[in-house]
């Protein structure tokens, strides 16, 4: 019997499939549709699932969904209602709204099954992270811009649940506060705030770190945002108002302005904030955990210079975050706390993120027929050959197998330089991706040798959690090493393609680490089937594009 996952209606709206009560699929709408954060319910994706598994009435036993809509409709009423006669226009646009997603939500999901089950939002951010932990058990913490209600939770997980607490509610709420600096730094909301994270080292954090501490607040285990300066429970056209501005002394940054040191300062005051109040947050919750486990689940789990200091900077001694953890994966999640409440399920779910479409020798032959190509007789032959290209300074697209889940490129849709080289983060920002100069990429390393480059408690499997290159190797990994001396690390694992390759590497380098990127260009999202590989293969600056035993060159 098959069981759906369903995420919508805000961002990154995904599916999932179990089959059997195992999780066997899951992908983002965006994937399919091209369409970056695409948030609309996912036809495109459900319609690939039904066909490829052959889902009906009959092997279908329930759909489950990632919030609970009546729960979101209290909160949308209680914001409007106070300000329903001095602000009509964006009361009654908001009342409209969530009133049309909640028929169309409950129409959709009722055409699926009539067996349909909502989770809160929250509780499928935790179940998600808990459920696919090595952990027997853990606290879990949730935080992100929204939920239904709750913007910050934890949680306390073994394998009978989770026990669940809110510990904010909105219009208070740690994550819209780095989504509308991120805003006002000229990045787009829920999309650009890896950028605002990447910018901050180049600045100083002291300059407006009195002015910043003034926006956000965590005191007597209270989270406070001065809404004077934010106005995202007022407005659906912009997060902040001119107060932001005048209690800064900065104007707000216009997108595609250039980037002075002001903006660079103001980064990084908010990274620091935002960490001061992450740390405030976990020594909180340490107090009443039993447990020196940590999950970390929501969209602020992706801020991986944060989590990065988790481990040495906390009482907690291990921490987990999962391939997808903000909206995308709580359709798993969903589906887990479905299955706990029906008390079938007791396991852990599969850490595998490669879940999304896989394409066959058939398809890969039809998109690479007008190309020039060269089909390797053997693994280790196209491996030892593409390896020996990386240390010629070569720049390869890797296009292999199942799709990732999530927002990562971990080895199956990624672009793989040498990081030792000189200007290779300039060239494939500039030339390749498309992007921002001050962007940095990320290094894969066999989980054998990285702790010799790396300063590094647990392994970091997704690329969530910046860590520090040593010292002596930050000249050598120049590619791949930050300005402030960190790198954004994945461990890689035994018996996967993309090990084989970086041990391939090691031989003719010395290094079993590789610069790796997502298999996209700026504002694009990953590619999906080996048609969209090679269109961006052409469009960009790389040498050689590799898919299957196939190696594609110009």
């Amino acid at each position: 019997m098959y069981i759906i996952g369903i995420s919508a209606f805000y961002h990154d709206s995904s599916v999932c499939l179990f089959r059997d009560n195992q999780l066997i699929f899951a992908c983002e709408e965006e994937k399919f549709t091209g369409i970056k954060h695409d948030s609309s319910f996912p036809d495109v994706a459900l319609d690939y699932i039904y066909k490829k598994y052959k889902i009906c009435d009959k092997n279908l036993q329930a759909v489950c969904y990632y919030e609970d809509p009546k729960l979101k409709y209290k909160r949308v009423v209680d914001n409007i209602r106070p300000q329903l006669f001095k602000n009509p226009f964006y009361s009654i646009k908001s009342f409209l709204k969530i009133k049309r997603n909640m028929k169309t939500l409950d129409k959709r999901l009722k055409e699926l099954s009539p067996n349909v089950f909502y989770s809160t939002h929250h509780e499928a951010h935790q179940y998600y992270s808990y459920y696919t932990s090595p952990f027997e058990k853990a606290t879990c913490l949730s935080i992100d811009g929204v939920g239904e209600i709750d913007t910050l939770s934890v949680g306390f997980g073994d394998y009978q649940g989770i026990e669940y607490g809110g510990m904010a509610k909105y219009p208070h709420s740690l994550g819209l506060f780095y989504s509308a600096m991120t805003s006002f730094l000229g990045f787009r909301p829920n999309e650009g705030e890896y950028k605002m994270m990447g910018l901050a080292p180049y600045g100083n954090s002291e300059i407006y770190i009195d002015k910043v501490r003034k926006l956000i607040t965590y005191k007597n285990s209270k989270l406070e945002c001065n809404m004077d300066v934010f106005c995202w429970n007022t407005s659906d056209k912009t997060m902040f108002n001119d107060n932001l501005s005048t209690l800064l002394g900065i104007d707000q940054r216009i997108p595609d302005d250039s980037l002075e040191p002001v903006h660079k300062d103001l980064a990084a005051s908010v990274q620091k904030v935002y960490e001061e109040i992450l740390f405030k947050i976990l020594k909180t919750i340490s107090i009443i955990s039993e447990s020196q486990n940590l999950c970390l689940s929501g969209g602020c789990a992706y801020n991986g210079t944060a989590n990065g200091k988790i481990v040495n900077d906390s009482s907690f001694n291990h921490l987990w975050i999962p391939p997808a953890p903000s909206d995308a994966g709580s359709a798993i999640g969903a589906v887990i706390h479905y299955l706990v409440k029906e008390k079938k399920v007791r396991s852990k779910v599969t850490k595998n993120p490669f879940l999304g479409p896989m394409y066959f020798l058939d398809e890969i032959k039809e998109a690479i027929k007008k190309t020039k190509n060269y089909k390797f007789a053997s693994d280790t032959s196209l491996r030892d050959y593409v390896a020996k290209k990386l240390k010629e300074g070569k720049v390869v697209g890797w296009f292999y197998g199942h799709i990732e889940f999530g927002s990562r490129a971990l080895g199956n849709r990624s672009i793989l330089a040498d990081p030792t080289i000189e200007g290779m983060k300039d060239r494939i920002n500039k030339v390749i991706k498309k992007r921002e100069g001050f962007r940095p990429f990320a290094p894969m390393v066999t989980k054998d040798r990285q702790d010799e480059f790396f300063e590094m408690t647990d392994d970091i499997p997704y690329m969530n959690q910046v860590v520090k290159v040593k010292p002596e190797y930050r000249d050598i990994l120049k590619a791949v090493t930050h300005v402030d001396g960190s790198a954004r690390v994945q461990t890689v694992y035994k018996n996967t393609a993309i090990y084989d390759l970086l041990k391939a590497f090691e031989k003719v380098s010395g290094y079993p680490i590789l610069l790796n990127t997502s298999f996209n260009v700026k504002d694009k999202t990953m590619v999906l089937t080996p048609k969209d590989a090679v269109d961006t293969f052409y469009d960009t600056d790389m040498d050689l594009l590799v898919i299957g035993n196939y190696i594609i060159y110009k």
